[in-house]
């Protein structure tokens, strides 16, 4: 059994927002107590609509922000009791991967002074050293050793995501946080990159934290998948629990929705919009769009808790099973 690299309980994360003179603050809860585990070679996907908190999860876990409240271990070390110099060594195990790889690389750089770099911040390696490591990373992810001294905006897109997630890997990180990385390419190339993440973490044995929006992708890459809904994990599970039997409305829904080779599958529509994480609904967050909402759901915030081989929030979770 692989043991967990990566540890979060009850993650919080909320921003106060000022609503003018005279009006105080209100705060945003972008993530409100997400909870999970995270194994030495394994990929947790991420999924949910736009403002569900996935890239607010993605600053907490790559160590931008630090969290409101709850608890974050990397490497069985809480994040929250060290000093800014052992962050600094702990970010060395924690890389991104963006998603979009023009925006993420120095258009002044060469390729080869940019894989260089994080030798150079974290090692004590020479110039010859970092350079042959370069080459070699550039090799491993399908990019020539001629391309070295190239900049960014020579390389097609799908050659630019092989550089930064080149990058990501130098220092051979325990974790690597992929933002939806592939989801600025054409579906072509999508898959020969998605391909490589595997390889990599094959040879690596690196753990990922896969956000993305396209299921397919998901159901390619990931062994556990979280289901998020406005800052809360809705459903949580291994990949095969999720796709083939998801019991969570909301997890039903985007499953629904997506396209998939089989002909068409039974829609479930949820009504309205996304509310606001201003104001957010009480009881559970979902009840308001949900077909299956009864007075308990507007009434009382459904627990996480353990279900059908799956970490589930929902009050009828036995009926709709």
């Amino acid at each position: 059994m692989s043991a967990n690299v990566l540890e979060a309980i009850d993650l919080t994360r909320h921003y106060p927002i000022a609503q003018g003179f005279g009006k105080g603050k209100k705060v945003v809860k972008a993530l409100n107590g997400v909870s999970f585990t995270l194994s030495a070679g394994k990929t947790l996907a991420v999924v949910g609509e736009s403002g569900c908190g996935k890239s607010t999860l993605a600053r907490q876990l790559t160590l931008i922000e630090l969290p409101t409240a709850g608890s974050l271990l990397i490497n069985n070390e809480s994040v929250t009791d060290l000093s800014k110099s052992e962050l600094k060594n702990l970010r060395t195990q924690v890389q991104m991967v963006f998603q979009n790889p023009y925006a993420s690389l120095n258009p002044r750089q060469t390729i080869e002074y940019q894989l260089s770099e994080p030798l150079t911040i974290h090692t004590n390696l020479s110039r010859t050293e970092k350079k042959e490591r370069a080459i070699d990373m550039m090799r491993q992810v399908g990019l020539r050793p001629e391309h070295a001294l190239r900049y960014p905006h020579m390389f097609s897109g799908g050659q630019r995501q092989r550089v930064a997630l080149a990058r990501a890997m130098m220092l051979n990180p325990k974790i690597v946080i992929a933002d939806e990385p592939t989801s600025a390419l054409d579906v072509s190339i999508q898959a020969q990159v998605l391909n490589l993440f595997m390889d990599l973490q094959e040879q690596y044995h690196t753990a990922y934290v896969f956000i993305s929006h396209n299921l397919s992708v998901v159901r390619h890459v990931a062994h556990d998948v979280m289901v998020m809904y406005l800052g809360k994990v809705v459903e949580y599970g291994s990949k095969e629990t999720i796709f083939e039997h998801a019991l969570h409305p909301y997890t039903k829904a985007l499953l629904s929705a997506a396209p998939t080779l089989h002909g068409k599958t039974t829609q479930i529509k949820l009504a309205g919009e996304l509310p606001s994480p201003l104001n957010l609904p009480t009881g559970c967050a979902l009840h308001q769009r949900c077909p299956y909402a009864t007075e308990q759901c507007a009434r009382e915030e459904p627990a996480l808790r353990s279900f059908a081989g799956r970490q589930i929030a929902c009050h009828r979770v036995e009926e709709i099973a």
